[in-house]
């Protein structure tokens, strides 16, 4: 693992999080909570090869302004509902239909390419295509149980998202779940800075994933959300040891090579604010 990953995520530069938070709010030109929703609507000041596409994020959701003094709580709710019908069956769409049929064309480039080596030796690929891959590949394998969620609930999915969010697809989170899914995740970092990481791993040195010891290389995991938090992390050692390793060298690779299509893309400044915050998550941020 890179020593800027290690460094950041095993010996618990919390400050460093906390300025990162603070750069991206006023990139966006955001306050905290609203940093945390975000539509898909296009947007051409972001029309650019750096970004994923469009059909790879949550699909916009339209629903009704507040209740008038008057008006029909049936009406109201039936608009609600009608809403988050239309949401989801966007949703579903992009991710059985307009997502897979975007990525086909670079998914067989990336197997004759030998995958990220293709990427190192040919530079063909682009940040856009690779989230394509990425999230495409997550969706894909959520849609099934999904579909039946959201045949048995209809409208009244958004009521039981929360218990099941990790067979959700992104295309179809709406952003009060997207929210509570990141407070968790936050609460999970910070409690493995708290109460988890050894204070002698505190600024030191790292210089990959070899030199980590195990309590490190769970917390690593839990800062980039590698494993479930069903698994308790003092408990992951013992049958995921071996695992979590190749997950997190996997992960490596990912990141490495997300930073390097953003430079060559531009730079941060011409990532999306939706790609943007994305980008924060997947590092720890």
């Amino acid at each position: 693992m890179t020593t800027t990953f290690v460094a950041a995520a095993a010996c618990g530069k919390a400050a460093a999080r906390q300025a990162a938070a603070r750069t991206v709010t006023a990139r966006l030109g955001l306050v905290p909570q609203q940093l945390r929703t975000y539509s898909s609507q296009p947007d051409p000041r972001y029309d650019g090869p750096i970004n994923g596409p469009l059909s790879t994020l949550p699909a916009h959701l339209n629903l009704p302004p507040p209740r008038q003094p008057g008006e029909s709580i049936f009406a109201y709710y039936f608009k609600i509902g009608k809403g988050y019908l239309s949401f989801y069956k966007t949703g579903l769409k992009n991710a059985a239909w307009v997502n897979p049929r975007l990525a086909g064309p670079v998914m067989a480039r990336w197997k004759d390419d030998r995958g990220y080596a293709g990427i190192v030796q040919n530079k063909w690929l682009t940040r856009g295509d690779l989230q394509l891959l990425k999230r495409n590949q997550h969706d894909f394998r959520r849609i099934p149980l999904f579909a039946i969620l959201f045949t048995v609930c209809g409208e009244f999915t958004p009521l039981v998202v929360a218990t099941f969010s990790n067979i959700v697809p992104i295309t179809c989170r709406i952003p009060t779940q997207i929210q509570s899914d990141r407070k968790k995740r936050e609460r999970k970092i910070r409690a493995s800075f708290e109460s988890f990481l050894p204070s002698t791993s505190v600024n030191r040195p790292a210089e990959g994933l070899d030199k980590l010891t195990w309590k490190e290389k769970v917390h690593c995991s839990t800062v980039v959300g590698r494993h479930s938090g069903l698994w308790p992390s003092r408990f992951l050692p013992l049958p995921l040891g071996f695992v979590l390793h190749k997950r997190l060298l996997r992960y490596e690779v990912y990141l490495a090579t997300d930073d390097m299509l953003i430079t060559k893309g531009g730079g941060v400044m011409k990532l999306s604010p939706p790609e943007l915050e994305i980008a924060c998550v997947d590092r720890g941020m």
